[in-house]
């Protein structure tokens, strides 16, 4: 290193030239900034340099819709559900039936129905013998649907997005909530498994309002469904079905233990009064209360329910064997009821007689 002398003159133009560069530049107060003694830099502590920031985690693909400056080519694979599949059969699907449906209704107009229009207040009836039965539906318009007996439907995944069905004992409600193109349901009936196709069509104009009432015949033997006055009366001249002892211990319990809407008559079973006085001693040895509750003829049986209640301390099995009266058969819904005051203190006996139940005591 060389050391060069400054003469006077050039220390004094020194020194002009550090006031001249100190006026032109802040204060050095204002450039020191306050040092953060608490918060070292970990670089100046650990003697190893900071980490690197972290790189923003990639978001994780759960199904959802990407969006447009993510979504994949059309060639891609895509993540549905968790599942993955070609692009080109993602829309293709069973799930795609109903959408498919609305999409080329809004193309063209949905063709006039076969079957005319018919009032809100008319019902209209059908029978299907091999063809599917057309529904006619007005968007926005609930129609009720009545088949033979309660049904279970088969319908596209995504009927819901063009339409509202609901099955409840055997009626179907059925409302379109957009026009769309013939869509085939088919509905099984839960007692013989037989299944009725069912097209679907909605259009804004007026196809169909009142009620649908379906039918069902044998191929080869459909005919004209006659008035309910005419069906009334061939039911009145029809004879009466046999009722053994069984199926009338079967109705009378029903009545007493069914919910209502089970608790349906029985062609050729009727109901037939009763004394609901105490009977005593019905069950010989036994300390019960016993009370007749109801009384039901079918033919030449009569069927008695009689309701039994503990009045002891101990449990009790029913004696059967130890029956007051003349009884062809006796039968108990309960075979031990509990000790009195207990929530299992009572039961009910069916007694079938010849004779009406004052007869046969």
């Amino acid at each position: 290193m060389q050391y060069r002398k400054l003469l006077p003159s050039h220390r004094m133009r020194l020194v002009g030239l550090l006031v001249a560069a100190s006026a032109a530049q802040p204060s050095l107060a204002q450039q020191v900034e306050p040092l953060n003694a608490g918060a070292p830099p970990s670089d100046l502590v650990s003697g190893r340099p900071a980490d690197p920031p972290a790189a923003q985690t990639e978001a994780i693909d759960l199904g959802q819709a990407p969006t447009a400056a993510s979504r994949p080519p059309v060639t891609a694979p895509r993540v549905v559900a968790g599942m993955s599949m070609p692009a080109p059969l993602a829309g293709a699907g069973r799930s795609s039936i109903a959408r498919a449906a609305a999409a080329r209704a809004t193309l063209r107009s949905v063709g006039p129905a076969p079957l005319a229009a018919v009032s809100a207040s008319t019902a209209e009836r059908t029978v299907f013998a091999r063809e599917p039965v057309r529904v006619n539906l007005t968007v926005g318009q609930e129609r009720l649907v009545t088949l033979p007996a309660e049904a279970l439907l088969h319908v596209p995944n995504d009927i819901e997005s063009v339409a509202r069905v609901e099955s409840i004992g055997g009626t179907l409600y059925v409302t379109a909530l957009v026009p769309f193109t013939p869509i085939r349901i088919v509905a099984e009936l839960v007692d013989s498994g037989q299944q009725i196709p069912l097209d679907l069509v909605a259009s804004k104009s007026a196809l169909g309002a009142g009620e649908l009432q379906v039918s069902v015949v044998e191929p080869g033997t459909v005919a004209q469904p006659s008035s309910p006055e005419a069906q009334a009366a061939a039911a009145a001249q029809a004879p009466a079905p046999e009722i053994d002892m069984v199926q009338l211990t079967r109705h009378a319990a029903r009545q007493l233990y069914a919910p209502r809407r089970l608790a349906s008559p029985l062609p050729g079973v009727n109901q037939v009064p009763v004394a609901h006085d105490p009977v005593t001693a019905l069950l010989r040895g036994a300390n019960v209360q016993a009370v007749p509750v109801g009384q039901w003829k079918a033919g030449a049986l009569y069927v008695t329910a009689v309701r039994v209640t503990n009045q002891s301390r101990y449990p009790l099995e029913l004696p059967l064997e130890s029956l007051r009266g003349r009884w062809i058969a006796a039968t108990a819904q309960h075979g031990r009821i509990g000790a009195a005051g207990s929530d299992t203190d009572t039961t009910a006996l069916y007694l079938v007689c010849e004779r009406s139940f004052e007869s046969c005591l």
